[in-house]
């Protein structure tokens, strides 16, 4: 690839207005390779950059995301490169292929190009003056016009903030998730592999982004890869259908940290979960770290095997439960602080109080505001938080069922979907049960018939007698044994309330 000793001829080339658009170059790519596998291997930390190159032809910079093996990707992806780009230019072109510098400057932000100055106004990050240009070239050279673009991630938002760990709101319904993956990246290998579980929408996947990017921030000499469970299958599945099986194992097995999401979806895909079985196997035997995420705890996974959960066993497990109310109000306290909105102290409590099932409702709620603020052109107040949130504030306060009594009550200690309505009267099961039956008479408009005939066709007395017991369990407040673990009552009916306004 060109540096920064090019002669002044060549200099002068590259000075021209390259007649290719980068863009249509990264649209090419995403269309030849399919959205699914472009955005595995390339995603939202590619760039291109379009120069003028020797004898005219024009010259094609690839950047890629350093955590990938940049030889792999070259002779793994060189060709089809190569036909889009000649397809889009017009005739031929030089390629080069260059990771991406890693940052110099204050965390988060490289410098850019000038070229590039719209991009890092949208929060984009850019590829630090370095490549094509050359760390020795002179200012004329770095000031030189390119066509450059930046490919997002397949279907999201071209301008989307990365997501940073110092965004994280921790509580008490998060700590030992964050404390988990914190302390694996520390000590890479030594907690390995780490589960996440928790209802969707409690923030796993926003903490496995943001881990991922502050591993690569604290140690920038290391492989990192960041996977959805259905993207990992998609490229094992195109690898075995044609001769790239080997490359895949490759950039898979070499990396120093694997993050999966959504580990549910492996159950019921043999032939996917004996590679990832291997994958992790090959990983964990050469000292490597492996982070998954799942909607349910390790007890729910045992259609994965005995093999992977058993090695899930030997690291750490760390369920992220829906955000209490401390963590609730820090996330609209923080989100407001990134968009340069003023909310009141009243209007995040307000929000934090009235919106409690998931992050993306309080989201939902600061956009409401916003755009409510902006339209009117008036500030944001209590009142017009009152009045703008009330659809949004009603359908969350939705009625409960008794079904949803008794999954939330599995979610919250790890039953079987089946034990509190089986037959079964072990310590175990029958605690968790009398909870459930006390929930469901605070939370539900059933009557103590229906609630017995639902938990296992027990008589309204049961119902009565399950409720008095749990009563004196509030008073005495003494240990109470749920699912073969020792709980304070007050915790443990809110861990239950809180899966309950997750939905």
């Amino acid at each position: 690839m060109p540096s920064g000793g090019r002669s002044s001829s060549q200099s002068l080339q590259t000075q021209q207005q390259p007649s290719c658009p980068a863009a249509a170059i990264l649209d090419g790519l995403r269309e030849h390779l399919g959205s699914e596998r472009f955005a595995v291997w390339f995603g939202e930390a590619c760039r291109v950059e379009v120069g003028a190159g020797r004898d005219g032809s024009q010259h094609v910079t690839l950047y890629h995301d350093p955590g990938f093996a940049g030889d792999w990707l070259r002779r793994t992806f060189h060709a089809d490169l190569q036909a889009v780009a000649e397809q889009c230019c017009g005739g031929s072109v030089e390629l080069a292929w260059q990771p991406l510098a890693a940052p110099t400057g204050p965390p988060g932000g490289e410098s850019p190009q000038p070229s590039q100055r719209k991009a890092a106004a949208s929060r984009r990050r850019t590829p630090k003056a370095t490549g094509a240009v050359g760390s020795g070239a002179e200012p004329a050279q770095r000031s030189e016009r390119r066509s450059t673009a930046a490919a997002g991630p397949a279907g999201g938002l071209p301008g989307r903030q990365p997501v940073r760990l110092e965004d994280f709101v921790v509580g008490t319904s998060n700590r030992m998730a964050y404390a988990a993956v914190e302390l694996a990246v520390n000590r890479l290998g030594e907690m390995s592999p780490v589960l996440l579980h928790g209802p969707s929408g409690v923030g796993k996947s926003h903490l496995l982004a943001a881990i991922h990017r502050k591993a690569r921030e604290v140690r920038p000499g290391m492989s990192a890869l960041m996977l959805s469970a259905e993207q990992f299958t998609t490229n094992f599945l195109q690898a075995l259908q044609g001769k790239g099986l080997p490359g895949f194992r490759r950039s898979c097995r070499s990396v120093d940290l694997l993050v999966v999401d959504d580990l549910q979806f492996f159950i019921g895909k043999r032939a996917t979960l004996l590679e990832l079985q291997s994958t992790v196997d090959t990983l964990h035997r050469a000292g490597k770290q492996i982070i998954f995420a799942s909607d349910r705890d390790l007890e729910s996974l045992s259609e994965l095997g005995s093999e992977l959960t058993g090695r899930i066993r030997g690291g750490m497990t760390a369920a992220v439960m829906p955000p209490d109310g401390e963590v609730r109000r820090g996330i609209v306290a923080g989100l407001a602080a990134r968009r340069q909105l003023e909310l009141p102290p009243e209007v995040i409590t307000y929000l934090a109080d009235h919106l409690t099932r998931h992050a993306r409702e309080l989201i939902g709620g600061v956009n409401r505001l916003e755009a409510a603020s902006h339209m009117l052109g008036v500030p944001i107040t209590l009142e017009l938080a009152q009045e703008s949130l009330v659809d949004l504030i009603r359908s969350s306060s939705r009625s409960l069922r008794l079904a949803d009594i008794e999954r939330a009550v599995c979610t919250a200690f790890g039953i079987g979907d089946a034990e509190l309505q089986s037959a079964r009267r072990s310590r175990a099961v029958n605690h968790p049960r009398m909870l459930a039956m006390f929930l469901a008479r605070k939370h539900t408009g059933a009557a103590l018939t229906e609630i017995g005939r639902y938990f296992g066709r027990r008589s309204h007395s049961t119902v009565i007698s399950a409720e008095k017991t749990v009563r004196k369990w509030l008073q005495s407040q003494a240990p109470v044994v749920l699912a073969d673990a020792s709980w304070d009552i007050d915790q443990a009916i809110r861990r239950v309330e809180d899966v309950l306004r997750a939905g």
